[in-house]
């Protein structure tokens, strides 16, 4: 795994999704895709391709982030500069000033649990840190008394894929169900919407809680085995 650069990845993603011969399955490709390449092939430069639309500050956007994330982090880069770059991916793709302040957060608590001391576990009130103080009050009242979860990701939040109600949901999973790591993306699951894209999120967080991988989820996956050699690749390179 070599040094990351914007400029790489991007001459990469546009390799990827504008092959002859297609190097994904997929049959539906997401409005920030659809975005990027309307720009690109109206000569922009890759750097100046992202999107700027209803959706661009969606949970969706955070999904890459983590790997960059981790891989800078375990390299001892300082957080500062590891939020920067992320910033600067997020935006080759999702530019939103609203998005990367939500990615900051993310990258702090992805660098909180990383490189917290052993045995340490963060209280609730600090995983919902970035939340408003007043939505952290309504999240941690609706953990205390139970609330159905559809009450609180239906209801309090949406569960689109805006990211103004999509990090507090995750979050709220986080806290909710910290000790039991499959009921909290099984609950995501179920409140619908935007839940894959959270799921992603939530997944990373979880694993960095808990120090490890749902790994009978893992095993069973169609691509496990060239998923491990991806992250031992990207482990053995920090």
């Amino acid at each position: 795994v070599s040094a990351y650069s914007v400029d790489d990845f991007a001459a990469r993603y546009i390799d990827f999704m504008t092959a002859d011969a297609p190097q994904h399955p997929d049959t539906y490709a997401e409005s920030y895709h659809r975005g990027f390449f309307h720009h690109y092939a109206q000569g922009l430069p890759p750097r100046q391709c992202g999107a700027v639309t209803h959706d661009t500050a969606s949970v969706g956007g955070l999904v890459t982030i983590a790997p960059l994330a981790l891989k800078n982090l375990l390299n001892g880069l300082p957080l500062e500069e590891v939020q920067a770059q992320c910033r600067e991916h997020l935006f080759l793709t999702h530019p939103s000033n609203e998005l990367a302040l939500v990615c900051d957060a993310y990258v702090s608590l992805i660098a909180q649990l990383l490189l917290r001391p052993e045995g340490e576990q963060p209280t609730n009130e600090q995983l919902l840190h970035s939340v408003s103080a007043r939505r952290r009050k309504a999240l941690l009242a609706a953990i205390e008394k139970q609330a159905l979860d559809s009450d609180v990701v239906g209801r309090m939040l949406s569960p689109a894929c805006y990211i103004s109600d999509s990090w507090p949901a995750l979050l709220y999973f986080l806290c909710r169900y910290r000790d039991q790591p499959q009921k909290a993306l099984l609950a995501n699951t179920h409140v619908g919407g935007d839940n894959v894209h959270r799921g992603a999120v939530l997944g990373v967080l979880l694993g960095l809680l808990h120090g490890q991988s749902e790994q009978v989820w893992f095993s069973n996956l169609v691509d496990a085995q060239a998923i491990d050699q991806e992250i031992g690749q990207l482990v053995a390179a920090s």
